[in-house]
């Protein structure tokens, strides 16, 4: 087989994998270089407090950090969201981002938004926080509904590839990987099958995941407990508005995932969150 048939056999399969298996809604968003008000879907800055209104605390009684903010009527096309209300995203600015401490991470929902709003006292970044905290600055969002292949790191998606990689080439590989490293082909080769157009890429509400390192949800029962993505921020660095930026950075260029159950964000409970952040 030479390269160039392997290549036609590779985007063969693919697009003929991508269009057997079921596409998926998500709602993808960007950042936009200005501020928002407490009302409005926002990334970091000052969020809203209706009256009687407190930041959370960890176990240790230090303020966490507020991290997003969603408007609910923002959100299109999920019909489980909530319709009306803010959905507030809060960790711990440490070196874990939460993960490490008790009570290190909290969602908090409001169901109804009041123009009666108060600005609970702040306490200051201390140096530690500012260095691990992954919020550069304060943005605004622009939601993007969006309807997402497959994800091609999932078993369905790459058992469907080699069927079709198979039946149109008269090999007989098990993986994707083999096109690598039993087949022997170009790097380019597998980049197409499993990594180009990949649709678990990007900031965004529901649709498939990305991870740098694994998916904690690492059992069945984990992944039916939670298996709707509230929330997916990425480390977000190049140009916005024709200027340089670093705006958000988990670490070593990673990511941040809040879980929750599909039936209990249909109820708007917001008790029971898996949180997991990671970088390479």
């Amino acid at each position: 087989m030479t390269e160039e048939q392997a290549m036609q056999y590779t985007e063969f399969a693919v697009k003929k994998t991508l269009e057997e298996l079921e596409k998926q809604y998500a709602v993808h968003f960007r950042l936009k270089d200005k501020t928002s008000s407490v009302f409005e879907s926002k990334i970091g800055g000052i969020t809203y407090f209706p009256s009687g209104a407190e930041i959370p605390l960890d176990s240790d009684g230090n303020q966490l950090r507020f991290l997003m903010q969603i408007n609910c009527s923002d959100i299109k096309g999920i019909e489980i969201f909530p319709k009306n209300g803010i959905i507030q995203f809060w960790i711990s600015a440490d070196d874990c981002w939460g993960m490490c401490s008790d009570n290190g991470y909290k969602v908090i929902y409001y169901d109804s938004i009041s123009e009666n709003v108060v600005v609970p006292p702040i306490t200051e970044f201390d140096d530690a926080e500012k260095e691990c905290f992954p919020l550069k600055d304060e943005f605004g969002v622009e939601f993007i509904p969006t309807t997402e292949d497959t994800p091609k790191d999932s078993i369905r998606y790459q058992k469907t590839f080699c069927k079709y990689f198979n039946e149109i080439s008269g090999e007989n590989i098990e993986s994707p990987y083999d096109l690598k490293f039993k087949l022997n082909l170009p790097f380019n080769i597998l980049s197409k099958a499993i990594y180009e157009g990949d649709s678990s890429y990007g900031h965004k509400i529901g649709g498939s995941s990305d991870f740098c390192q694994f998916d904690p949800r690492e059992s069945e029962e984990e992944q039916e407990k939670y298996n709707f993505q509230l929330l997916q921020m990425e480390s977000d660095f190049g140009r916005i508005d024709g200027k340089n930026y670093e705006n958000i950075m988990w670490g070593d260029s990673g990511i941040c995932h809040f879980f929750i159950n599909a039936e209990k964000l249909k109820n708007c409970d917001f008790s029971d969150i898996l949180y997991y952040c990671d970088c390479c």
